[in-house]
């Protein structure tokens, strides 16, 4: 009986540690990573990996589930994709996004809203395009994360 106690706290604990994202070493305290306020929101810095719990796909801060400052994205290589610039109290951001090479490749502002039932997340306004060699090539204008054609005319 005793061995069967032991075995299902083990194997909850071996359970536990493989639903974590925290990668527990490099943290001093008291300033852990990905923690939860009282009421269970996001709080403090948050390191998000892949499943293999060492390639880091982003990291930023939270203040009481909201994100604040920079938010870096990385692809699986490590390479920068994208960051984003969370103020506070706000539900829009700034959004750039990067070549592969590192140049910027598009920047503009997103929006999210939160429903009872889904979050959105879509770009919005005017958003400056460029080339690999980071040199503005042209604008696109988008609405709730449709891209809009706008037809000039001249009179």
């Amino acid at each position: 009986m005793k061995t069967t106690y032991t075995f299902i706290i083990l194997f909850l604990i071996m359970s536990l540690n493989l639903l974590a994202q925290a990668k527990p070493k490099n943290s001093i305290w008291p300033f852990k990573i990905n923690r939860f306020d009282k009421e269970g929101r996001h709080h403090g810095r948050w390191k998000l990996y892949l499943s293999d719990n060492t390639t880091l796909l982003r990291n930023g801060r939270f203040k009481h589930g909201q994100e604040r400052g920079k938010w870096p994205y990385y692809y699986p290589d490590g390479s920068l994709r994208k960051i984003e610039y969370h103020k506070p109290n706000s539900k829009e951001f700034l959004v750039k996004l990067f070549h592969d090479n590192g140049e910027l490749e598009k920047q503009g502002m997103a929006r999210v809203i939160e429903t009872d039932r889904v979050i959105h997340y879509y770009w919005f306004g005017t958003w400056q395009v460029y080339n690999r060699a980071g040199q503005l090539t042209h604008t696109e204008y988008y609405e709730k994360g449709n891209e809009m054609k706008l037809e000039l005319s001249r009179k």
